[in-house]
């Protein structure tokens, strides 16, 4: 992780780097989160009817409260569609009319556990294949009893998995700590929904010190980084782009003194050489619950950056398919 961080931050041959801090609603992290995923190679679908699909289910988890913006949920909603029979009309236009049986799915794709199923049929007709599943699935009631029932098992299974596993989670993302897989922790410990109160708690109490260590390990690449465009360009210019990397240090870490040293060295010198009285960083944190929420806001845009690109493939529910 060291080496990856340290190839960004000089590749970038020190472009300020300033995180963003855009973050959903506090009650989005609160939520049961399931990621409707239906994969490409599920070819029975033609891409068309699979993107239709793929809306209307995650239309229907919405409106259950089931698709908050937690960070990389473990569970999946996905979908498949059989041919269970066919009529092709022959004539200007030809007419195609089938019957599907739909099935849906919520699965952990990490223990590969299907966790809730149901399934129905639809008929669907259209001009082309295409347009047939298109026609069925739009035709299809998310809101009728049987989904609804699907949804809320799959909504109780879920809590029940984190109340009776909560010490196998809490575990997980110990050892991802210890391999200073800090975002991966924080991701798994952010995961775990409120209504999971216990879990939730413990998970809050767990998340912190994870967010310190990463906080403090992070510091030193980035003074690191900032010395290495200070002494690249000592003057103004150099202590702008050094000062962008600093500003992204916790000022709860256990190196930020070094951080302070660095830039007051800078502003010194930038002070004599060039006789321009500059500040770059203001003092923001001054305000301790200003302080906090950064901080917190910090560990969940690390987690959220790292879910975002650890997307779900085919890979992790081929078993449903098989």
């Amino acid at each position: 992780m060291k080496r990856i961080i340290n190839w960004v931050l000089f590749s970038l041959s020190c472009i300020p780097l300033f995180a963003q801090n855009t973050l959903p609603s506090a009650n989005d992290y609160d939520r049961i989160s399931l990621n409707v995923f239906i994969p490409d190679q599920v070819e029975n679908i033609p891409p068309a009817a699979r993107s239709t699909l793929t809306n209307k289910l995650t239309q229907a988890v919405t409106k259950k409260g089931l698709a908050g913006a937690g960070a990389s949920p473990r569970f999946l909603l996905t979908a498949n569609m059989d041919v269970l029979a066919e009529d092709i009309v022959a004539g200007a236009p030809t007419r195609q009319t089938y019957q599907f049986e739909v099935s849906l799915f919520i699965v952990d794709f990490v223990d590969q556990i299907t966790v809730s199923s149901t399934s129905f049929e639809v008929k669907g007709a259209g001009s082309n294949q295409t347009k047939a599943f298109t026609n069925a699935i739009r035709s299809i009631d998310f809101k009728h009893p049987k989904v609804d029932a699907f949804l809320d098992e799959g909504k109780i299974k879920i809590i029940e998995y984190y109340n009776s596993r909560c010490d196998f989670v809490l575990s997980r993302a110990k050892a991802q700590a210890s391999q200073r897989l800090y975002a991966e922790a924080m991701t798994t410990l952010a995961g775990i929904p409120e209504v999971s109160k216990e879990c939730y708690a413990q998970a809050m109490d767990a998340i912190g010190p994870v967010y310190k260590e990463f906080a403090d390990y992070n510091c030193q690449i980035l003074i690191n980084a900032a010395a290495a465009c200070w002494a690249a360009r000592p003057n103004s210019e150099g202590a702008q782009l050094a000062g962008a990397l600093l500003f992204q240090i916790d000022p709860g870490s256990v190196c930020y003194g070094e951080a302070r040293t660095l830039i007051s060295r800078m502003e010194e010198k930038v002070l004599k050489d060039e006789k321009r009285d500059w500040k770059f960083i203001e003092k923001v944190f001054e305000n301790q619950v200003m302080l906090e929420s950064l901080r917190i806001r910090a560990w969940r845009d690390v987690g959220v950056a790292w879910g975002k690109n650890q997307q779900p493939t085919y890979n992790d529910i081929i078993w449903i398919f098989r």
